[in-house]
């Protein structure tokens, strides 16, 4: 599992939870675009939108570079950036770090508050963990044998 940051902020909305509000533009422009991107390519986009100065953009780059979430390649005075991660791959850690995280404290609570929240949702939801419960049970049996 790579690492994601760990601060976790509830009462934010999406990427806010765990990044800042400009980590989290930059990080959804550079997962939009797909490619390769210099800091300009991401000021740029920004810039349309807001004023914002090109040494910022430049600096919380970094940052995400130094959080792990971006990999950077220099060419020339040119840096180049991609994601280290996909959006998918960051949620499906930033959940496991958080659930783990809340099970080694408050493994009680954690179960029966999850347990209340997916019961008043849908049946749907209630079948899914059931198989995933009843196939982690037939693997628990097999390894048994």
């Amino acid at each position: 599992m790579k690492h994601v940051p760990t601060d976790f902020k509830p009462g934010m909305q999406g990427l806010n939870k765990i990044l800042g509000n400009l980590e989290s533009d930059i990080m959804d422009i550079i997962w939009r675009v797909e490619c390769e991107v210099c800091v300009r390519d991401v000021f740029e986009e920004l810039a349309s939108r807001r004023e914002i100065a090109y040494t910022t953009v430049m600096t919380i780059m970094g940052r995400l570079t130094d959080k792990n979430l971006l990999k950077k390649r220099k060419e020339g005075n040119t840096s180049y950036f991609v994601p280290a991660m996909t959006r998918e791959e960051f949620a499906e850690n930033v959940v496991v770090n958080v659930v783990d995280s809340l099970l080694e404290d408050f493994a009680d609570a954690t179960m029966a508050h999850f347990i209340a929240r997916v019961g008043n949702k849908d049946r749907e939801t209630i079948a899914k963990l059931e198989k995933l419960l009843a196939d982690f049970q037939d693997g628990e049996d097999d390894e048994a044998k």
